[in-house]
């Protein structure tokens, strides 16, 4: 999870199977100053994360062993309530569908620019207000 200098910074849950995407994605929010947990797929997100603590989520839509949406929905049904994005590669208009219907704004893979940084930027700023 995090170290003790990374108590009280955001914590960042981000659940990724590609490992370059994953790699990238800790190194940036690290570097933008949060605190990050990572999993490769549903089930050890599940067994491993903090996700009590998390003060954002960014779930790859496309997982081994379900989809980002599914372990939304039943991170939601467990009494999670904090801000989540999704992350797909050319999603399709049924994944665009599922995560408005989640509240889980969707960004397209690859992540270039700043989207994704600024919308936990933007969700973090509210949570602290």
């Amino acid at each position: 999870m995090g170290s003790a200098s990374s108590v009280n910074l955001p914590l960042i849950a981000v659940v990724e199977d590609d490992l370059a995407v994953l790699n990238s994605l800790e190194f940036a929010l690290r570097a933008e100053g949060y605190a990050v947990c990572i999993a490769t797929c549903a089930a050890d997100a599940k067994a491993s994360l903090d996700f009590p603590r998390a003060d954002c989520l960014v779930l790859d839509y496309a997982l081994p062993d379900e989809t980002g949406l599914t372990l939304l929905r039943a991170l939601r049904r467990d009494g999670l309530r904090c801000p989540a994005v999704v992350i797909a590669s050319n999603p399709t208009l049924e994944c665009r569908r599922q995560a408005a219907a989640a509240g889980a704004p969707l960004i397209e893979k690859p992540l270039m620019g700043g989207e994704l940084i600024a919308q936990i930027a933007e969700f973090i700023q509210a949570v602290d207000r």
